[in-house]
C-alpha cells in the first residue's frame, strides 16, 4: 500500500520545539482534545489568598502526596490517627488514570514484571499480603495473581526505526552480544529496592552509564541510540548522563535477555496497584484534592497549612509527625528547610497522549510498540489491542519524555494541544504506514512537569533523610535517590514508615 505523505506545519517539528512557540498553522483534524495538568490548580492555591481558615483536629501523622510511596506509608498506618492528603482529584501520582466516557486512560506509568525472590522481603510479603502477587516454587519468582492482565509474549514489543521493524531496540550484532556478556557478569547483584546493592558496585554510582561502556566496548552511533532510548523510557535521560550503575540495573536486574519475564498491564496501567491499597484505606483519612501549602515547625511537631481546593478553605492542622512522599520541588513554598536538601534532583517532565481510535484498524496491535525516530523524545506508544480491556474502542498511549529544559514551554501545551495531538496520531500513523486522523474519537493530554527523577551520576543511595534537621518529618518517594521505578517507591514508603514511627 502506498503510504501518502503528511503534508502538516508540524511535520518537521520536535515537540519540545514546537512547545517553543504558539505560531504554528492550526491542523485540520476535527476532533475533541483535552488537557489534564495539576500545574494551574497548584499556581491558584499558592496565589489565592481568599481562602476560608478553619481548624480541624489534631492528627499523630499526616502524609503529603497520594502516590505510590504516600498510600504504601498510609497502607501501614491504618488504625492509627493519620490523614493523608493529595492535590489531584484522584490517587496515584505518576501511576494515576482516570475513567471518561466509559474508558479508562493510564497517564503515566502502565506496567510492571514479574520479581526474582532475592527482591527486597518487605514489598514483597506487602504486595503478597494486598492479593497482587504469589510465589511460584518451580521458577523460583513472584508471579501476579491477576493473570488476565498479562501481555502474551508474542505481542509485547516492536521496534520501529525509521520506517524499518525488528523486534528489540537494541538491533542483533556481534556489539550486543558483547554487550549482553557485560551485563552478564552482574547478574543477580542488581537487587531492588537499590539500597540492597553490594557496596562493591557503588562506585558504578559516580560515572555515567556511557563512559563505563566506552573503557569496554567499541560503542557505534546505533547503538548508543538505541541505548539512549532504554534510558530515557525508564529513568528519563539519555546514557550520557543517567549514571553506569543506573544503566547495569536496567539490564542486569531481570534476565530479559536470557528467560521470558512476565509482564503486568492493566488498561488502567500501575494504577492498578494504587487501587488495591487504597481500596483497604478508611476513606475518611483519604482527603483529594487537598493541597498542603505550608508546613511549620512547633514546639511539639507541626502546624499545617490544607488548601480544601472544592470548598475553597484552608484548613489549619496540628500534627506530631509528617511523612512527606510529594514531589520536592513544591518543598520550596511549603517546607522550605526541606527544600534545601534536593535542589541537586535534576526532573525530567513527561507528556501522556491517549489517542482514542474507532476500533476498525486491522493491524495486529502490540503492546510496547517502541519508536525510533527525528523526535528522539517521542518514545512510542502502547495499543490497548493487546489487553483485557473489554472496550468498543482501541487506545494508542503515547509517551513523550521531555528534557528538563522544557518544562517551562509546558505552559504552551494548551495553545498547541490540538497540533501536538495530530503530530502524535502522524507518528502513530508512520508505523502502522496508514492513516489513523480519520479513525480518531478523541485525545487526551496529561501533562506532567515534574514527572521522573533522573538518576545521574551520585544520585542513588542519597537519602535526604540521613540530612534532615528535624527527627519528626520524613521523606519518601523515588525523588530521594531512588530509581524511578514502582518497587522503589513502595519500598520508600514503607520504610518512611517503619523508621518514623521507630
Amino acid at each position: 500500500m502506498k503510504r501518502r505523505e503528511f503534508a502538516k506545519s508540524s511535520a518537521l517539528a520536535t515537540l519540545p520545539l514546537l512547545l517553543k512557540g504558539c505560531n504554528w498553522i492550526k491542523p485540520k483534524a476535527q476532533y475533541p482534545v483535552h488537557i489534564y495538568s495539576d500545574a494551574k490548580t497548584g499556581h491558584l492555591v499558592y496565589e489565592n489568598s481568599k481562602f476560608t481558615q478553619v481548624n480541624i483536629n489534631s492528627i499523630e501523622t499526616l502524609v503529603v502526596g497520594g502516590g505510590i510511596a504516600g498510600l504504601a506509608a498510609a497502607s501501614k498506618l491504618q488504625g492509627t490517627d493519620y490523614l493523608l492528603c493529595e492535590l489531584s482529584e484522584e490517587l496515584g501520582g505518576t501511576s494515576s488514570a482516570y475513567r471518561s466516557e466509559g474508558l479508562l486512560f493510564s497517564q503515566g506509568a502502565h506496567y510492571d514484571l514479574s520479581y526474582p525472590s532475592n527482591y527486597g522481603s518487605e514489598v514483597l510479603q506487602f504486595l503478597e499480603e494486598l492479593s497482587i502477587i504469589k510465589y511460584q516454587s518451580w521458577n523460583g519468582r513472584w508471579s501476579f495473581t491477576d493473570d488476565q492482565y498479562l501481555i502474551a509474549h508474542r505481542r509485547k514489543n516492536q521496534c520501529y526505526d525509521n520506517g524499518e521493524f525488528r523486534k528489540d531496540v537494541l538491533a542483533e550484532s556481534p556489539l550486543k552480544n558483547d554487550f549482553l556478556n557485560l551485563i552478564r557478569t552482574y547478574k543477580n547483584e542488581m537487587l531492588l529496592p537499590t539500597r540492597f546493592i553490594p557496596e562493591k558496585h557503588r562506585h558504578l554510582n559516580e560515572i555515567t552509564f556511557l563512559d563505563f561502556l566506552n573503557t569496554r566496548l567499541e560503542l557505534t552511533s546505533e547503538f548508543i541510540k538505541g541505548l539512549d532510548y532504554h534510558m530515557k523510557d525508564d529513568y528519563g535521560s539519555d546514557a550520557t548522563t543517567v549514571s553506569a550503575l543506573a544503566g547495569i540495573h536496567y539490564f542486569a536486574c531481570r534476565p530479559y535477555y536470557d528467560e521470558v519475564v512476565e509482564l503486568f498491564s492493566p488498561p488502567e496501567g500501575n494504577n492498578y496497584f494504587i487501587k488495591k491499597m487504597s481500596d483497604k484505606l478508611n476513606n475518611d483519612q483519604v482527603l483529594t484534592r487537598h493541597l498542603v501549602k505550608k508546613i511549620n515547625e512547633t514546639t511539639d511537631g507541626f502546624k499545617v497549612e490544607i488548601a480544601d481546593i472544592a470548598n475553597q478553605q484552608v484548613k489549619v492542622v496540628n500534627t506530631k509527625k509528617i511523612i512527606y512522599a510529594g514531589q520536592k520541588h513544591a518543598l520550596k513554598y511549603i517546607y522550605p528547610p526541606g527544600y534545601e536538601l534536593f535542589t541537586d534532583n535534576n526532573i525530567a517532565p513527561w507528556m501522556v497522549v491517549n489517542v482514542v481510535i474507532k476500533n476498525e484498524l486491522e493491524k495486529i496491535g502490540y503492546w510496547q510498540n517502541e519508536m525510533l525516530t527525528d523526535d528522539t523524545t517521542f518514545l512510542g506508544f502502547v495499543d490497548s489491542d493487546t489487553q483485557h480491556s473489554g472496550s468498543a474502542y482501541r487506545v494508542l498511549t503515547g509517551y513523550y519524555c521531555l528534557p528538563p529544559s522544557s518544562r517551562e514551554d509546558l505552559i504552551n501545551v494548551e495553545e498547541n494541544k490540538a497540533t501536538i495531538a495530530e503530530m502524535t496520531a502522524d507518528h502513530m500513523s508512520d508505523y502502522f504506514k496508514e492513516d489513523i486522523q480519520s479513525l480518531i474519537e478523541r485525545v487526551d493530554i496529561k501533562v506532567m512537569g515534574h514527572a521522573m527523577p533522573i538518576p545521574k551520576p551520585g544520585y542513588l543511595f542519597n537519602d535526604k533523610n540521613s540530612l534532615r534537621q528535624n527527627p519528626n518529618i520524613r521523606y519518601a518517594g523515588v525523588d530521594n535517590g531512588r530509581l524511578p521505578l514502582l518497587f522503589e517507591a513502595l519500598d520508600s514508603g514503607l520504610q518512611a514508615t517503619f523508621h518514623l514511627r521507630s
